[in-house]
């Protein structure tokens, strides 16, 4: 009787060994998010610890063969954003010039005749959407260079590595859990075989070695299952597919929201050119841009104004005009976020690129 019991023990304990094994190893993968540990020795999670080499290969990936980031910013239209942007950008300009006027030469801005004045404040509302014309087509025209996608997507990554975690579960939680669960009923099988030579033979290294096997081939046989075969192959009646290349549409739309909600999202995006490698350059050509709206405005009156206040005084005035509506159009741009998101569709383009991609591709 005491042998059979033992006989039962060793596919119960391999099956625990299996799961437990399985599932340390996915818990592994994702935490700790900071290293723990004293010295040389301690542990962080594998996906946290290696974000920035994952988040470049990602990112690359993408933008090889998941998205045309020109084409798909061609897809805003100048005039859609002037529309959104002119409106307060207009107000802004107002009070900006009347409050540089009236601060530098308040006698001669309070003596001008308010149709003048009128007349001026006209000429600098139309010129307002010009000036975000240019700035669009500068950007469109030279995109790279304001904005770098992969410094983006790495920085996010690196920046929040709870975020990568994030993606891997929302894309593989079915296969990280089969992975787990496997482990009980492979564990089981490669026990009855352990049980089955136990009863005839119980040389003393057997069960220890053999249960650092099972922990292995469970996880080996798992793994197999989920990314093997790459293409469907016809068993009998029976369909044989990798279980994570079965689902590809379903992973695909679930990374495209994820990326087109956490990290490529319009915020992230502005945020990404106003701070890009082209900073300097961009506030450099919206003002150079303003100025000429100023000059532009101020029309046939700029040689008289020129010469009442000097050519000097009217370039610093022009500067100060400029560097103050600059600065204002950064609070304005939350109000281009939604046209953005409709304009980009970057779930869409994502989610269809990726269904399009081939099993060795996708996997």
């Amino acid at each position: 009787m005491l042998v059979d019991i033992r006989l039962l023990i060793i596919p119960a304990v391999a099956s625990l060994i299996g799961w437990s094994t399985n599932a340390l190893a996915i818990q592994m993968l994702f935490k700790p998010i900071k290293r723990v540990g004293w010295r040389w020795i301690g542990w962080q999670g594998v996906l946290p610890a290696h974000a920035e080499r994952l988040a470049t290969t990602c990112v690359r990936l993408m933008t090889s063969r998941l998205l045309d980031v020109k084409a798909v910013f061609a897809r805003i239209d100048p005039e859609q954003i002037t529309g959104l942007l002119s409106p307060t950008l207009e107000k802004h300009s107002q009070e900006i010039v009347e409050d540089v006027l009236s601060q530098r030469f308040p006698k001669l801005w309070e003596t001008l005749p308010e149709r003048l004045r009128e007349e001026a404040r006209q000429r600098l509302r139309t010129e307002i959407p010009q000036v975000v014309i240019k700035l669009m087509d500068e950007l469109r025209q030279d995109l790279t260079r304001y904005l770098d996608i992969e410094a983006l997507v790495v920085n996010s990554f690196v920046r929040n590595r709870e975020l990568l975690n994030e993606l891997f579960w929302k894309c593989g939680r079915r296969e990280f859990l089969f992975l787990a669960h496997s482990g009980l009923l492979f564990g089981g099988l490669f026990g009855m075989v352990q049980a089955a030579v136990w009863y005839f033979v119980q040389p003393s290294w057997f069960l220890p070695v053999t249960g650092l096997l099972v922990g292995w081939a469970t996880n080996w046989l798992a793994l197999k299952m989920i990314f093997e075969p790459l293409e469907a192959k016809k068993v009998g009646p029976f369909y044989w597919h990798g279980l994570f290349l079965r689902r590809q549409s379903e992973v695909s739309e679930a990374y495209a929201r994820f990326f087109a909600e956490k990290i490529l999202h319009p915020q992230a995006l502005v945020n990404a050119v106003l701070e890009g490698p082209a900073t300097e350059r961009l506030a450099e050509q919206l003002q150079r841009y303003v100025s000429q709206a100023v000059d532009h405005a101020s029309g046939a009156a700029r040689p008289v104004v020129t010469l009442m206040i000097g050519s000097t005084e009217w370039v610093e005035t022009k500067r100060e005009i400029s560097v103050r509506l600059a600065m204002a159009v950064p609070g304005e741009l939350d109000r281009v976020h939604d046209y953005t998101e409709e304009a980009l569709d970057l779930e869409n383009e994502l989610c269809t690129n990726l269904k399009r991609l081939t099993p060795p591709e996708f996997e």
